[in-house]
């Protein structure tokens, strides 16, 4: 950038000028304040001389007044008048030999040196007619006065005084009026210098003034709207540019800034709508490039066994690829340490790295293909499977430590977004599988139905008893299937419920009394204890009944034989929620079993469906509650919450 469009060094010149302008201005004062103090000086002096010439005609006429009559009083007089005769006409060669000379003792000016001033021609003049016309007044005056044998003619003197004062007088006026029409003259000119000086002071100040408005507060101003529009969440503004100093760099980093929050915002919030890997990959592989340099992006997924992953999907140059090769060791490579530091990785140079080691197949694979330096981005959060992120460019250290710091920023953000993408997609994989399983246990109803009809019509016949048998065993595994397929409709399709209010506490005393019955007919010595507190809830009466006797069930099957099963409702009116507490003796769960106690076709009972307790929660769950199991050292607790009416 041309140094003279730099902010700083344009400022540093207008201040300089600003500066400039106010010495100029002092340097035009201060030799005007200094010559007009001189006209000061010499029209004082001039004064001096008039006074000095007045003194004399004042002595004169105060002489002519009071003429002496006797002697006495003429001594009298020489002594007073012509004393101060003498020193006024002393006074007065003074002056006037200053003025010839041009150099003005201190005692004449009241300065502390001596005064010599440039006179001008006119005033030189007229200082010439001074000295000319006081030579001819003194030669008269010293011929008037004489010097008798008793003294000075003072009377002689006084009529010359009198009479012969004019032309002097005349003189010394106009050599002050020449004084005074330069002063003024000067002055005038000075002033049209100080007005000339001011109004380019001013106009240079405004000059400068708009300047700075033009060049730093309207940039300034639009780039505080531009933040203030990012704020509110435009993030694609742009500030326009319309200067080249250090505010356009302000201004290029500001629409940097705002391109790449446009970009990643756009990139988050597609990579979050999409369920499809491809087409959240494609997207991504569009819209990063503006970010950073990017060749070649992919997403490779773990195995099954662990032991290796799978290139799921890349796209080079923005294009989906056909890649040779999708398979991969994983097992002591670059991946699997970016898997288990869940750390972006960066490689400048995959090539030197790649020959270092042949284990690292996916790097020889992306060093074959042309690409030389890459970052790994883990994709382990909120994603059912492992994954990678891979960017990789065709230049070795493309990726400068701007880049990387931006992707560390993001990579979080980008990779949870991502995995979000592949759990969405491996929702929608199980919900279509769910939708395939429950069309099968809908079409299989009515088979099994007719199965069930001949089986038990083959076993009111006469049988032999080995085909007996395998008709009770084939009857049973009917009604094994017929229960399997309703659970999965129950399971797979949506809950309806049937809400009403319903007082909790003596419907599950009317329930316990059922089961404790049923328990006694068919020889099971388990007995269901009750603690019941009162309240009222807003329910689905046969979906409750069916949560009950799932978990009575499960208590009874995983207690021992004879034991109690202790069955508690409390009320905690602060929260309003009911809690159902069941507890069961026995073994206690396992932490392995926990974690797996909702997933579907999970059990541990040999006759068992694994959709018993994931569809009790589903029903706990639409009527707002909450359910929870949890091993105790005697055995197992489920616990049920459900918000009171």
């Amino acid at each position: 950038m041309n140094p003279l469009r730099s902010l700083k060094i344009q400022i540093a010149i207008a201040l300089l000028m600003i500066v400039a302008l106010f010495a100029g201005v002092l340097a035009i004062t201060m030799p005007a304040l200094e010559e007009q103090r001189s006209f000061n000086t010499l029209q004082n002096i001039t004064a001096r001389l008039q006074h000095t010439v007045k003194g004399l005609v004042e002595l004169a006429m105060n002489y002519t007044q009071n003429t002496p009559t006797d002697e006495a009083s003429y001594q009298r007089d020489v002594k007073l008048y012509y004393t101060e005769i003498r020193r006024q006409i002393n006074l007065f060669d003074l002056i006037t030999n200053a003025f010839m000379s041009g150099v003005f003792s201190p005692a004449l000016t009241n300065r502390e040196h001596e005064f010599a001033p440039q006179l001008d021609p006119a005033v030189r003049t007229a200082v010439s007619a001074v000295e000319a016309a006081w030579i001819d007044f003194r030669a008269g005056l010293d011929r008037a006065l004489g010097m008798e044998s008793k003294g000075p003619r003072l009377q002689q003197a006084a009529h010359y005084i009198t009479r012969k004062q004019m032309p002097l007088v005349e003189s010394i006026d106009v050599l002050r009026a020449q004084i005074q029409r330069l002063a003024s003259s000067r002055l005038d000119r000075v002033n049209q210098i100080h007005w000339i000086s001011m109004l380019t002071v001013v106009v240079v100040t405004l000059g400068i003034l708009a300047w700075f408005v033009q060049t730093i507060l309207h940039p300034l101003s639009r780039a505080v709207g531009g933040f203030r529009s990012v704020a509110q969440g435009d993030f694609g503004y742009q500030v326009p540019l319309a200067t080249t100093n250090e505010l356009s760099s302000l201004t290029i980093s500001f629409n940097q800034l705002s391109s790449r929050l446009h970009a990643i915002f756009r990139l988050i919030d597609r990579i979050q709508q999409g369920s499809d890997l491809d087409d959240t990959l494609r997207f991504v592989a569009e819209q990063l490039p503006s970010l950073l340099p990017l060749d070649w992006v992919g997403a490779l997924f773990v195995a099954g066994d662990n032991t290796t992953v799978t290139l799921e999907k890349s796209y080079r140059d923005g294009q989906p690829e056909v890649a040779p090769r999708r398979h991969f060791k994983l097992q002591k490579t670059l991946l699997l340490k970016t898997l288990e530091n869940d750390e972006p990785l960066h490689i400048p140079d995959m090539k030197s790295t790649a020959e270092s080691n042949p284990n690292y197949q996916f790097l020889n694979y992306l060093v074959h293909t042309g690409l030389r330096d890459a970052i790994f981005l883990p994709v382990s959060e909120q994603s059912p499977i492992p994954g990678i992120l891979a960017f990789a460019t065709r230049k070795a250290d493309s990726y400068t430590p701007e880049h990387l710091e931006l992707l560390t920023n993001i990579a979080k953000l980008v990779t949870h977004s991502f995995g979000r993408t592949v759990k969405l997609a491996e929702h929608a994989r199980l919900a279509a599988i769910g939708s395939f399983a429950s069309g099968i246990a809908h079409e299989m109803r009515s088979p099994l139905s007719t199965i069930g009809l001949a089986l038990e019509y083959l076993r009111n016949s006469q049988l032999p008893p080995p085909a007996e048998k395998r008709a009770l065993l084939a009857q049973q595994e009917s009604e094994r299937l017929t229960r399997l397929s309703e659970e999965i409709l129950l399971y797979a399709k949506p809950l309806q419920l049937n809400l009403a209010t319903l007082e909790i506490d003596q419907f599950l005393r009317q329930f316990l009394r059922q089961q404790n019955s049923l328990l006694a007919q068919r020889n099971q010595h388990h007995q269901l204890t009750i603690d019941i507190d009162t309240g009222t809830i807003i329910g689905d009466k046969d979906r409750l009944k069916q949560v009950f006797l799932n978990l009575a069930s499960n208590a009874c099957e995983a207690s021992p034989e004879g034991s109690r099963i202790d069955w508690r409702l409390s009320r905690d009116p602060r929260d309003q929620v009911l809690t159902l507490t069941i507890s069961n003796p026995g073994v206690p769960i396992s932490l392995a079993t926990m974690e797996r106690l909702f997933d579907p076709f999970f059990t541990t009972k040999p006759s068992g469906t694994g959709l018993g307790l994931g569809i009790t929660r589903r029903i706990v769950h639409a009527h707002g509650g909450e359910m929870l199991i949890r091993p105790i050292e005697t055995g197992t607790e489920v616990r049920l919450l459900i918000p009171l009416a």
